[in-house]
């Protein structure tokens, strides 16, 4: 009796283990999961027992038609809000299982019992015992695959969506192809379950793929911990195992056993999000070891690092750019240049369209009308993840640093072709990975160091004041070695202490070699920084020319200047 309940166990932890991946350390809660687990045990059921087909090519092809699922119902719900991804998938969840129960060839709604005799690999699987050693195995098979992925390169990108997606698609990562990937990787591993799952019950039926398992197999997730795969076995295994114990055990009815199954779950659910609401095995972050001693030095400040601003080569040039929200026209006919070597300010007063400008440089917003180009390619109608790897980069004002991620691991997500990023490599034999990873860490490191933040590496974003922040997102953006960088105000709300540091790395990055803009309202940064200076209100711009001619004009020191 206590092995039929173990075969239970194992097989409802890795249920919990493939969810754990995608909303853990994706952070897409989906609650379709346990229909994709009842696919794939229907999908088992009417091939190896209506149909007499082998059971592990039933298997196969259970994995395969829950992952085409998951697949289409990726494209669809992923790309909506969080909410709507939730009523999405839950739609799901509750069609499909009415599907099951409609069609008389999948049972109705009794679904499709008596399956039994299946074999595996010459062994007849008739009792629970017989049933022991493949349930383990798909755990270990599904626990192997989502570590794999989670503790990797792959994982990294993952809990950039979850953390920020509009900052991690700024990093150069295709956020929504692997939010639809790891969507559909975790839908087969459900399906996966479900058919050994449906194996080891000798039946498909609504009830046994319904709502109640879905929120089970979240309940352990919860109470395991996001992004803890060991956690979610824990968990697994124990709130299983709740039921089997208040009636072996302590003699509880069935009906009264299930029922106090419902209440504790209830009652540990409060208690975890109440005490411990990361979970009882928290997310560990990636360890470091101990930094050297980080540059204090940087590159002397030299005006345009000693290029004369009217050679330097136009790198980036937009012309005619124009975006209306509705009535409100945010951009209107915006050109500009950026050479290579110097920087570039934009400024203005609040609200006149600064940031919309950097949005529609980097594809972040697509312009109504206009052209951008980078080294003579044009960019317009390009995805923002394609701009960072063609070379063009962006800050933010609001920093948008990955706050449960180290800097470290910050800095790490920026670095491009990371090999540990692509499926195919992943799986591949070899410590090919390993040693890439080591090299991006490497790497991270350096421009930590950079930035004087080295000694932070192994610190959580969230942890840091507001001007670390600023410095480790600047190390983050060159760390995508991408060759024009736009800096959303990198001096704003910077104390003193923070600014003369921040104006030393801006001017490093210049004398580098790399082209430089940066929105800002300090006109001290900008006077000390800029070569060449656009002035932009009510969505376009009005003037440009040095700090100087600037400020010497009469009608802009009025509309901004002056007030400064």
């Amino acid at each position: 009796m206590w092995i039929n309940y173990l075969d239970q166990a194992l097989l409802l932890a890795a249920l919990a283990v493939s969810v754990n991946l995608l909303v853990g350390y994706a952070g897409q809660v989906s609650v379709a999961h346990a229909a994709f687990a009842g696919v794939g045990g229907y999908a088992v059921c009417f091939l190896a027992g209506v149909h007499g087909w082998p059971y592990l090519a039933s298997l196969v092809v259970a994995v395969l038609v829950a992952t085409a699922f998951g697949v289409l119902i990726g494209l669809i719900a992923l790309g909506l809000a969080q909410e709507f991804l939730i009523l999405m998938t839950l739609a799901f969840s509750l069609g499909i299982i009415g599907v099951f129960a409609t069609f008389d060839s999948l049972g109705g709604v009794m679904g499709l019992t008596g399956v039994d005799g299946l074999r595996l690999f010459g062994f007849e699987l008739d009792g629970p015992s017989d049933w022991l050693i493949p349930s383990a195995l798909v755990l270990v098979l599904v626990f192997a695959v989502c570590h794999r992925l989670g503790e990797s390169p792959y994982g990294r990108v993952l809990k950039g969506i979850r953390e920020d997606t509009v900052a991690t698609r700024a990093l150069g990562k295709n956020t929504f192809g692997r939010k639809v990937g790891i969507f559909a990787i975790t839908s087969g591993l459900s399906g996966l379950v479900g058919g050994v799952y449906s194996g080891w019950l000798g039946q498909a039926t609504p009830s046994a793929f319904g709502f109640p398992l879905a929120m089970a197999v979240f309940a352990m997730v919860i109470v395991g911990g996001n992004a803890n795969l060991v956690g979610s076995i824990v968990a697994g295994v124990v709130l299983t195992m709740i039921e089997p114990v208040l009636r072996e055990v302590l003699g509880v009815q069935s009906t009264q056993a299930a029922l106090w199954q419902v209440v504790l779950y209830g009652a540990l659910l409060v208690l975890v999000m109440i005490v411990r609401p990361q979970g009882l095995f928290p997310e560990r972050s990636k360890r470091v070891a101990a930094p050297g001693t980080a540059r204090s030095d940087v590159s002397p400040r030299s005006p345009s690092g000693g290029v004369a601003y009217a050679d330097a080569e136009v790198v980036l040039r937009a012309d005619g750019l124009s975006k209306r929200f509705g009535g409100i026209t945010a951009a209107k006919d915006i050109a500009l240049e950026l050479r290579r070597g110097t920087i570039t300010a934009l400024v203005g007063p609040n609200g006149a369209g600064k940031t919309t400008a950097f949005n529609l440089l980097t594809g972040t917003v697509v312009p109504d009308t206009g052209s951008v180009r980078l080294n003579g390619a044009e960019l317009v109608g390009m995805r923002p993840d394609l701009i960072v790897r063609a070379g063009l980069v962006r800050t933010f004002q609001d920093v948008r640093l990955l706050d449960r991620l180290t800097c470290l691991e910050n800095v790490m997500l920026a670095v491009p072709d990371q090999p540990g990023e692509r499926l195919g490599r992943l799986f591949v034999p070899g410590r090919g990975v390993s040693r890439a990873d080591r090299a991006v860490a490497a790497q991270a490191m350096e421009w930590l160091d950079f930035v004087g933040m080295a000694d932070h590496a192994g610190t959580p974003a969230d942890a840091l004041s507001y001007g670390q922040s600023k410095l480790v997102s600047l190390a983050r953006a060159l760390a995508t070695r991408a060759d024009v960088l736009l800096l959303d105000e990198p001096a704003s709300g910077v104390d003193a202490t923070w600014v003369e540091t921040m104006l030393s790395m801006v001017a490093a990055v210049r004398d580098e070699g790399r082209t430089v803009c940066l929105v800002e309202h300090n006109l001290d940064v900008v006077r000390e920084l800029s070569d060449h200076t656009y002035f932009m209100e009510l969505g376009e711009i009005t003037a440009s020319g040095t700090l100087a001619e600037l400020t010497g004009s009469a009608r802009l020191a009025e509309a901004y200047f002056g007030a400064q």
